[in-house]
């Protein structure tokens, strides 16, 4: 047994309403193999529904991040894990990531968000786009071999020290989409160590069609160009940079392409090379029904990712709303 066996959980889960995810969920928390945990679900809506150790607490409409510190604030957990309303735990989540916490210059434990054995075959699409997408990100949606330390994690999938959490002022509510990213970057500036760990597994439904999907692309985009400004050594990444490099190539080229023949010849040679890549990557995918569906969204995704990197590095604020078609709420503050 782990010598921080005392130490108690808090699950923050923000949702707009009480859903059939969350519904779904309850019975793998509380089926948990380490028992000393609450529930705090955090809901903009006026359900009277009630579960086993679980705290409701209704709020009016306001970003996810809020949502979550409201959370940490009627929680009384010694450690915090964030989840998502459409994500649930294998049953050694809690363990697992206690075993991790057992050194102490660990601050923060992410996990990967797998696909759901039940998920739609558009959704097990996007979740290989995102597992193959890059070294980097990839680890976050499949089950890796070792433990490394990261940089940032996303909260569908996090644990952090409530002492932490607290000493960097927790989420800053203004953000919706970087708050996450921002929260790691400022418990980074303090020495905090953030670990990923193969072993704490959550799974997460990714969304429903291309549309949604793209949506949602195109916003994580505009954020990490909006926080590429105030976190240029984190965020200056080839990961991060490398799609919207993409867009300045296939717009830029096209239109140098119709003044040089040579150029031209270069461009469209250089989408033999992408397109090399692209099916090298269908075949990373290991499934035959998977092959060209992955080709095509890996593609859109890069593309999206890259238009959005640009309207978030060229506006001052980037978005005061969500692209999530399940959110139509706007940051008002």
């Amino acid at each position: 047994m782990s010598k921080n066996k005392n130490l108690k959980f808090s699950i923050i889960i923000p949702t707009r309403n009480i859903n059939n995810y969350i519904r779904k969920a309850i019975p793998y928390y509380l089926k948990q193999t380490y028992k000393n945990f609450e529930i705090v679900v955090v809901t903009e809506s006026g359900e009277n529904e009630k579960f086993p150790n679980t705290k409701i607490i209704k709020v009016g409409k306001v970003p996810p991040s809020e949502k979550r510190n409201i959370g940490v604030k009627h929680s009384k957990g010694d450690i915090v894990a964030f989840i998502d309303d459409d994500a649930y735990p294998e049953k050694s989540w809690l363990e697992n990531s206690l075993k991790d916490f057992e050194n102490s210059s660990v601050s923060c434990v992410g996990g990967p968000s797998l696909n759901p054995p039940d998920s739609s075959f558009f959704q097990k699409v996007a979740g290989k786009v995102y597992e193959l997408s890059s070294g980097k990100t990839g680890i976050r949606y499949k089950k890796g071999k070792n433990k490394i330390l990261v940089e940032d994690w996303p909260t569908c999938n996090f644990f952090v020290k409530r002492a932490d959490f607290l000493q960097v002022g927790g989420f800053d509510s203004k953000y919706w989409g970087g708050e996450d990213t921002r929260l790691c970057y400022e418990l980074s500036k303090i020495g905090k160590k953030i670990l990923y760990s193969p072993k704490v597994c959550v799974f997460h439904y990714q969304r429903e069609n291309l549309k949604s999907y793209l949506r949602q692309t195109i916003f994580w985009g505009i954020w990490r160009g909006f926080l590429i400004k105030s976190y240029s050594k984190k965020s200056f990444k080839p990961t991060f940079i490398i799609p919207p490099l993409f867009v300045m190539w296939v717009l830029g080229g096209a239109f140098l392409a119709i003044f040089s023949e040579i150029f031209r010849y270069f461009y469209f040679g250089s989408f033999f090379i992408y397109l090399t890549f692209l099916f090298a990557t269908g075949i990373r995918a290991k499934s035959s029904s998977l092959f060209f569906p992955v080709i095509l969204v890996t593609f859109l995704a890069q593309f999206a990712y890259g238009l959005g990197f640009f309207k978030g590095i060229l506006s001052k604020k980037p978005t005061n709303k969500t692209f999530n078609p399940a959110e139509n709420d706007k940051i008002t503050n």
